[in-house]
């Protein structure tokens, strides 16, 4: 099963099972997911070393004996080859270079994690098993690329999973509660479920929950409704779909008494079954580290480091036999610093107000190319920088208006030769970011919310994408579209 259906399986379960929270209420209302007692496990670095070299021979034998994939012959002349070539950049496809790589490197993050070390020590795990695989479970050269994804992004999104899980975990829980919270905390991550195994966890009974966080604020929704996404900016021609989306809010910004980690996150994920990507939209912000810098009142500033993750795809349609590209663009390894600001209501007031400010530094990112396909790749890599910025108003905890602006900047330093003949191109031999260029995102969106019963709302979204990238050997390409969604919201 591919990586990507294995995370879609894993998010619609969790909101299922466990969905509190609101996206337009951020801070409020939330669900405390409170335990009598945290439990310590002793760090097993030995065991978790392990457990990735596990992981990485589980996966590769089910390449090599079942699906049968050429590049998973392996012996230790590919093994020294792969060393004597040195990393190249790869040609893979999108999803899988920006999102089932991230997914994986989660793995090998979680298998530090599970077995007791904390953040910072379970990152040389992530980068690790990233390289014992692009070295010697794979004869093709090993991948720049895959390398930064898998390692950082593997950091962004092991550590939400791993923390997700946890909310799920009582040690005091008995039948098939109990079977159906060790399977949920298994699937949300697969290497948690494992070492419970191996430890007897998932079986004994204990007085205490066992769960490694405490008093978390939690908020969840899941949204679904129609989708239009247009062939272009004032076009009424399209694809219509089936959308769903989940986001998240994890932890309070505002609580510096022992800000390790990922203590505040958001997560959104985005989805269609109809007429574009199944998996379109990943963001993630965690704050590395966080101070609240100004207070008076009700109003809260604060200040910190964050990480971010985000993955953005549409699909490339066809009109009057041309290509219409819309937007692809991916930050998967990037950091930078970044400012929340609160205005909670008081007496006489009943209007919430905040606003968000990031700049970060990318060092793996991804943009849509209009000229160059190699094979199934379609996009360009590189580095940049993003700027986002947000702010919303929310009256009487039911009503709000959101708005939202992401700038991506990737530039494209390595590129190809002009009069390259494709032809001639073996896929697996062209070290390339790309086409020689830079490529700009603009994602606006603008949301109107209404919150209604305490447990359902209903929102109506417009986002605006407008992608200009210039080649340095080919035309410039200035291209925008836009979506309309009318999203459904329950609260379990």
């Amino acid at each position: 099963m591919k990586l990507k259906y294995i995370y879609i399986i894993f998010f619609s379960i969790l909101c299922f099972q466990y969905s509190y929270g609101q996206e337009y209420l951020p801070q409020m209302e939330s669900r405390y997911f409170i335990s009598d007692s945290t439990s310590f496990a002793k760090p097993k670095p030995f065991r978790a070393a392990g457990e990735v070299i596990g992981t990485n021979l589980a996966v590769w034998a089910f390449d090599r004996y079942v699906v049968k994939e050429s590049w998973a012959r392996i012996n230790w002349n590919t093994i020294k080859s792969n060393f004597r070539r040195g990393p190249v950049w790869d040609s893979d496809k999108f999803t899988t270079n920006l999102f089932a790589h991230p997914y994986h490197g989660g793995l090998y993050f979680n298998a530090a994690r599970s077995n007791g070390l904390n953040f910072w020590q379970s990152i040389p795990y992530s980068a690790g098993g990233s390289l014992l695989w692009e070295f010697f479970m794979e004869n093709e050269a090993p991948s720049i690329n895959d390398m930064l994804a898998t390692t950082f992004g593997g950091v962004a999104l092991g550590e939400i999973t791993y923390r997700l899980s946890d909310l799920f975990i009582d040690n005091r829980a008995t039948g098939w509660e109990r079977v159906g919270r060790e399977i949920l905390t298994g699937i949300i991550s697969p290497m948690r479920g494992i070492n419970r195994l191996i430890t007897g966890e998932s079986w004994k009974r204990k007085s205490y929950k066992g769960r490694s966080y405490s008093n978390v604020p939690v908020n969840l929704i899941l949204s679904m409704g129609p989708r239009f996404l247009a062939d272009e900016e004032k076009s009424k021609k399209g694809s219509s779909s089936l959308h769903f989306d989940l986001a998240l809010n994890y932890g309070n910004p505002f609580n510096d008494e022992n800000y390790a980690p990922y203590e505040w996150f958001r997560f959104k994920l985005g989805l269609d079954v109809i007429h574009q990507p199944l998996i379109n939209q990943v963001n993630a912000i965690g704050a590395l580290w966080g101070k609240n810098v100004w207070q008076k009142d009700n109003r809260s500033l604060m200040f910190g480091i964050f990480q971010h993750f985000d993955y953005y795809d549409s699909d490339i349609n066809t009109k009057n036999n041309q290509q219409i590209a819309p937007y692809r663009i991916s930050e998967a390894a990037a950091a930078g610093l970044g400012a929340i600001y609160y205005r909670n209501p008081e007496a006489g007031n009943k209007t919430l107000v905040y606003g968000e400010l990031y700049t970060n530094g990318i060092a793996l990112g991804a943009s849509l190319s209009d000229y160059m396909k190699l094979g199934e790749r379609d996009y360009n890599l590189g580095s940049g920088y993003s700027i986002k910025g947000g702010a919303g108003l929310i009256y009487n905890k039911q009503l709000a208006l959101l708005l939202n602006l992401e700038n991506y900047h990737i530039f494209t330093w390595k590129g190809y030769d002009p009069d390259l003949d494709w032809s001639t191109v073996d896929p697996n031999e062209l070290s390339v970011q790309g086409d020689k260029s830079n490529a700009r995102l603009t994602v606006f969106s603008i949301l109107l919310a209404y919150q209604f019963k305490k447990q359902w709302s209903i929102a109506l979204s417009n986002r605006f994408f407008n992608r200009k990238t210039d080649y340095k050997y080919h035309d410039t390409v200035d291209y925008a579209t836009y979506d309309l969604m009318l999203k459904v919201g329950y609260r379990l």
